[in-house]
């Protein structure tokens, strides 16, 4: 599981240009005027390990972006001084993992999200020092719910298309769609409801993971469930960094979302989750229509959906700093730790392939592509000065029939 951004406001610390108070402050960071008032533009994403990147002008130059219901807008610091963009405040936020940073907040005079016009966007500006894998997603930053709540949003995962509207009516696929209440928050955030093992829970609809379903670690521990699956280590990624902590996946009983009722799915919880969370792994299930002017989310069933009859793993995880690579992660008692692999164990080669040389991102690239593959991992690693090879083979988490 990775969580990818949730930015959510704590306090204000500085006003770099006039006092104003924390109402009139979050109304800044929440602007967004959309400038269309008729339209239907059809937009490709690329999706890329469960987030929805999609093209975004600003000024003269084209940026790829995460589309994240959940997010606030950012940009990177290039852009700002691209676009000679005003340092208007000084903020410290906190991430979904509840790490917290000061960082400067501007308005972006206009963007353009294929034909339609958007105008005096508050954002943050965000570089994601603390978290490379996030550079490996964007070089822009996040579109997110300021922007997204001024239109109709169709998401389509199978054809990688947004249909992005004024008016509900024009789209298609909405003959049997489920339609779910939507009850934004002061910061915008998109709450529904959906029921686990038939009770019902309030979830933050949050694109910005890119899994499906994510817990808090109060529902995550009360949740009755014959299978749990702990994993060590490196725990949420966010905008801020990544936390150390422990995380857990169950097995769900049931999950319900309307009048649809989803087998065979699973939950990840861990102590810093803030919300429950769906993220865009329900647009596996579904082609999601985001109609938050009219507080509602629609839900249109896919039609031959295959059915999840295991969830496999090879029970590890990698990542990278400034001197190696090592495991970052283990699911305990599982395959990996079977075969002798060990948290923080260097990593010098995979597949025989040296993996110590290659830009952040092209290592980050391959070994999610390598992970996401069926055929055994060979390892090489040094622990305590000494080369080992480690053969790792891809199991059932957990056995869904």
């Amino acid at each position: 599981m990775q969580k990818l951004i949730v930015l959510i406001i704590f306090f204000f610390l500085i006003d770099l240009t006039s006092a104003q108070s924390a109402k009139e402050q979050l109304a800044f960071a929440n602007s967004a005027k959309l400038e269309n008032k008729v339209f239907f533009e059809g937009i490709s994403f690329q999706n890329k390990f469960g987030y929805f990147i999609i093209p975004v002008h600003i000024g003269n130059k084209n940026y790829e972006y995460i589309f994240d219901t959940g997010g606030y807008n950012t940009l990177t610091s290039e852009i700002m001084d691209k676009n000679k963009l005003p340092k208007l405040m000084e903020v410290e936020v906190g991430s979904s993992n509840q790490i917290k940073s000061k960082i400067i907040l501007t308005k972006i005079p206009s963007i353009k999200i294929g034909d339609i016009d958007f105008k005096e966007i508050g954002a943050f500006n965000f570089d994601f020092d603390d978290s490379p894998q996030i550079k490996c997603y964007t070089n822009g930053g996040i579109i997110g719910k300021s922007i997204i709540k001024n239109a109709v949003w169709q998401v389509n995962a199978k054809e990688q298309k947004i249909i992005l509207t004024d008016n509900i009516n024009k789209l298609k696929n909405l003959n049997n769609a489920i339609r779910i209440k939507v009850k934004l928050d002061k910061t915008f955030n998109p709450f529904i409801k959906a029921k686990i093992n038939d009770k019902t829970l309030t979830f933050l609809l949050d694109f910005g993971y890119g899994g499906f379903i994510s817990l808090t670690e109060k529902v995550g521990v009360n949740l009755n469930s014959q299978e749990i699956v702990e994993i060590i280590g490196e725990g949420s990624i966010s905008a801020n960094g990544i936390v150390n902590e422990s995380m857990f996946i169950k097995t769900l009983e049931s999950f319900k979302i309307g009048r649809s009722n989803l087998q065979n799915q699973v939950a990840y919880y861990s102590k810093s989750n803030n919300y429950n969370l769906i993220g865009s792994g329900i647009t596996k299930h579904f082609i999601v229509t985001l109609n938050f002017k009219d507080q509602e989310l629609l839900l249109t069933p896919i039609e031959n959906t295959e059915k999840l009859s295991s969830k496999k793993s090879f029970g590890f995880d990698l990542n990278r700093n400034d001197n190696n690579v090592y495991v970052s992660k283990i699911f305990k008692d599982f395959s990996a730790e079977k075969a002798g692999l060990k948290l923080n164990d260097i990593v010098i080669s995979i597949n025989n392939k040296d993996i110590t040389k290659s830009s952040y991102c092209d290592f980050y690239d391959y070994t999610k592509e390598i992970l996401r593959g069926d055929e055994a991992i060979r390892l090489t690693i040094k622990r305590e000065n000494v080369l080992q090879n480690i053969q790792v083979i891809k199991s059932n988490i957990f056995n869904l029939e």
